[in-house]
Parts: C-alpha cells; sequence; structure tokens
C-alpha cells in the first residue's frame, strides 16, 4: 500500500503544480449566474490578465481540472501497485 499512496501523491502534487502553472482565467463577477467568459490560462501569480477588468481565476474550472488531476493521480497510483515487482505468489519468501 505504500507504493499506491506515494506514487499517487506524487502524482497529485505534480498535477497540481502543472495546475497552479496553467490556472483558468475568467472575467465573469464571483456569483453571477451568467455564462462565464474564459479569458485563457495563466499561472494563479500571473499578472498576464491584469489589463482586463474584473479578471480572476475561475474556481469552478479550477476545482473540476482538480478532480481530473485527483483522478489521473489516483489511475497512476493504482497503475504503479498493481505492476509493481514480486507480489503474491511470485514472491521468493513464499
Amino acid at each position: 500500500m505504500k507504493t499506491l499512496f506515494s506514487v499517487t501523491f506524487f502524482s497529485f502534487l505534480i498535477g497540481m503544480g502543472f495546475l497552479c502553472c496553467f490556472a483558468p482565467w475568467t472575467t465573469t463577477p464571483a456569483g453571477s449566474a451568467a455564462a462565464h467568459d474564459s479569458l485563457g490560462y495563466a499561472g494563479i501569480w500571473s499578472s498576464r490578465f491584469g489589463a482586463v477588468a474584473g479578471s480572476r481565476v475561475d474556481p469552478g474550472a479550477f476545482a473540476m481540472l482538480t478532480g481530473v488531476v485527483l483522478f489521473f493521480a489516483i489511475v497512476i497510483g493504482a497503475g504503479a501497485y498493481f505492476f509493481r515487482g514480486k507480489r503474491g505468489a511470485e514472491r521468493e519468501d513464499v
């Protein structure tokens, strides 16, 4: 289980680092029911869209992309756990 947790956690950290560098930005005011206008992708700390009035990181899109990153981190961790060496009857001490 150590392999599953460590690979999943490492994959999640890498994915979140990548997501923080390419976060979705919008101009739609917070709490608005209007359709969201996407400006593009830039780092969370970036001032790339600073000249656009009301620009901010889109929290809904960021949360959905975080879910995607978590899903792929779990898949990568499960793959690493399943394909690890010397498991079950393959072990020499059994």
